[in-house]
């Protein structure tokens, strides 16, 4: 009985305790309901935070207004400064993910990374001599080719948007998620732009810069500087209506580049060409029937490159060849975002910046299409 009477005292006690707690715990809800019952309401129907008794504690009306759990603040360091002037690596990892999603250049051309403020890489155009020769006869020295070398410079992207406390902090719409959005949509088409007409200062130099003569005349100089591309002419000012300039294009490229080789052209310019048939009456343009997938032309993949140049007499039409042999993009480093909360009192300003690079750097893996008359 002594042991029956002990355990029923403990469960009285421990019951005791739980009762105490739960009763705590409806004070302390009682307490908020009365706070919150003293809030006004604003005329967007949200109600007024700072109403509240406790809105001298900002993680407290953060954790009302945006959901967010307060955080443990420590002594100032690059991983918890109490501001987040740091690097932003999730946001950094976003931003670059959408600008290889969106640039056709960068789907299809090469890619290099580096540590430096410039990459040089090696260009080998030359081969050793060698000869046909008899048992007994005489060997003679034959040549030796050397590569030569090329320097691709590294060029920075910058955006420096500012906003304001209040709109971060009172916005229904996440302004930094928006942000985001808005900063990598401009640097996509910006670098979209500058590799296919940048002009090589302070910007990548895009594959249209290097300018093009007729194909017969091609040849690959020594010179990175004065590159050219070999081009075909469609016979037809600011139009194509004859599908040979197309097989003739198609036939400039060597068969080690094919494999690999493919379309770029403007959406308008796709749009003439779905309408070429071939000798036997058959489209040559081939839709893609899996979303994602490109279009097919003359069994290469085509992709739409609206900072191609705008259909025109003389005008390049579309690019063809092996863009990851012939033209590299260099990347420096990912994007990166500083948060500066200091700067302009009141105001949140963010410094977006990517360092990148770009070149042709073999012009005869890359051909031309273009909308006139080949030259005498």
């Amino acid at each position: 009985m002594t042991n029956v009477t002990q355990l029923t005292e403990k469960l009285n006690e421990a019951s005791e305790n739980i009762s105490n707690r739960l009763n705590g715990l409806e004070n302390n809800f009682n307490s908020l309901d009365q706070q919150m019952i003293k809030m006004q309401k604003s005329k967007s129907g949200f109600y007024d935070v700072n109403a509240l008794e406790t809105k001298t504690d900002p993680a407290f009306s953060t954790f009302l207004t945006k959901g967010h759990m307060p955080q443990e603040t420590k002594d100032l360091s690059i991983t918890n400064d109490g501001q987040n002037v740091t690097v932003r690596s999730e946001w950094s990892n976003y931003t670059a993910n959408l600008v290889r999603e969106y640039s056709p250049i960068r789907q299809v051309a090469g890619g290099i990374a580096t540590s430096k403020n410039e990459v040089e890489i090696l260009i080998n155009r030359g081969e050793p001599d060698s000869a046909w020769i008899g048992e007994l006869d005489t060997r003679a020295e034959t040549a030796t080719a050397f590569m030569t070398r090329q320097k691709i410079a590294v060029h920075e992207n910058y955006a420096y948007p500012s906003i304001t406390l209040s709109m971060i902090e009172d916005s229904e719409l996440n302004v930094e998620q928006w942000l985001q959005q808005q900063v990598a949509q401009k640097f996509t088409r910006q670098e979209a732009a500058a590799f296919v007409n940048g002009d090589g200062t302070g910007k990548p130099r895009g594959i249209l810069n290097y300018g093009h003569v007729k194909e017969s005349l091609f040849t690959w100089g020594a010179d990175p500087a004065t590159y050219t591309l070999g081009a075909t002419y469609t016979s037809v000012n600011g139009d194509i209506t004859d599908a040979d300039a197309l097989f003739d294009l198609v036939d400039t490229v060597k068969a080690d580049y094919l494999s690999n080789s493919s379309w770029l052209m403007t959406r308008a310019f796709r749009n003439k060409i779905r309408k070429l048939k071939d000798s036997q009456g058959r489209y040559l343009l081939q839709p893609s029937i899996a979303a994602g997938a490109p279009d097919v032309l003359l069994g290469y993949p085509l992709y739409i490159a609206e900072d191609m140049p705008a259909i025109a007499t003389d005008g390049v039409g579309a690019l063809f060849g092996d863009f990851n042999q012939g033209y590299k993009i260099v990347d420096r480093s990912g994007l990166t975002i500083q948060r500066d909360a200091v700067t302009k009192i009141g105001w949140i300003r963010y410094y977006v910046r990517r360092r990148i690079g770009g070149a042709l750097v073999n012009p005869e893996a890359i051909k031309v299409l273009v909308l006139g008359t080949e030259p005498v």
